[in-house]
């Protein structure tokens, strides 16, 4: 482990065992918390946590040991499923001791949250390259029905079962995700579709996303049947209303 790693964790158990003899303290001889602690008392030896915290500071974002963090994490997620995640497993998957994780985010939630983020902002940049392509109703289906991904995104969408803050994370890319193709997609229909009460740029992004996500998702776990078939089916269509 090099220098810079044993600074941390000595830091993080520091502050650690300095937080323990406060609390047992106050509570022994009846004083105040130490005001840096973010805790106050509140009659009979009773402590309130964190409330008065002020947020610590943390490493840098754009540090390399936060990166690897991120990584192993989705690495976890492809390897032994979203249920392997912890704070010792992600760290031994990055090669780093369990105690830089909370150097970096104050909370699992956090780095998950992170991970997940850097992900869909990922994906949201694909799909505005593909909307500024001449031909962006092509590009945009070809983009989603890619499988390549979708295993992850499988993980991704698992834990959102699990996790509040991965599934209020995932709601809102996917309404701004749709949104934006949409609005996209609309300029195309007014030019090539008559009538675009049957073909509105809403109707035609969610059936794109559907099926291309359905199609990924059986890929990803060998499911094949039909799967041609549905491709040709919808590229008839994409040529039709973007010839």
């Amino acid at each position: 482990m090099l220098a810079r790693d044993s600074d941390i964790v000595l830091t993080i158990r520091l502050a650690s065992y300095s937080m323990q003899i406060n609390i047992a303290c106050a509570r022994r001889f009846g004083l105040p918390l130490t005001p840096c602690l973010g805790l106050q008392s509140r009659g009979g030896g009773q402590f309130q946590g964190r409330s008065m915290a002020t947020k610590r500071r943390m490493g840098p974002e754009n540090a390399v040991k936060r990166t690897a963090l991120l990584d192993a994490v989705e690495a976890l997620m492809l390897e032994e499923g979203y249920a392997a995640l912890s704070a010792r497993n992600v760290a031994k998957r990055a090669g780093l001791k369990y105690q830089i994780v909370f150097y970096y985010f104050e909370t699992m939630d956090d780095l998950l949250l992170a991970a997940y983020r850097r992900r869909t902002q990922s994906v949201l940049e694909r799909i505005e390259e593909a909307l500024a392509s001449p031909k962006p109703l092509h590009a945009f289906w070809q983009l989603w029905s890619d499988p390549e991904g979708a295993a992850l995104t499988i993980e991704y969408m698992a834990l959102s079962n699990h996790n509040e803050l991965i599934r209020a994370e995932t709601a809102a890319f996917g309404e701004q995700m749709r949104q934006l193709v949409a609005n996209r997609l609309s300029e195309v229909l007014r030019r090539t579709v008559p009538d675009n009460q049957a073909f509105t740029g809403l109707g035609v992004t969610g059936s794109l996303v559907s099926i291309g996500a359905i199609l990924g998702f059986e890929s990803a776990i060998g499911i094949e049947g039909g799967h041609h078939e549905t491709q040709a089916l919808v590229d008839w269509c994409v040529n039709r209303l973007e010839p």
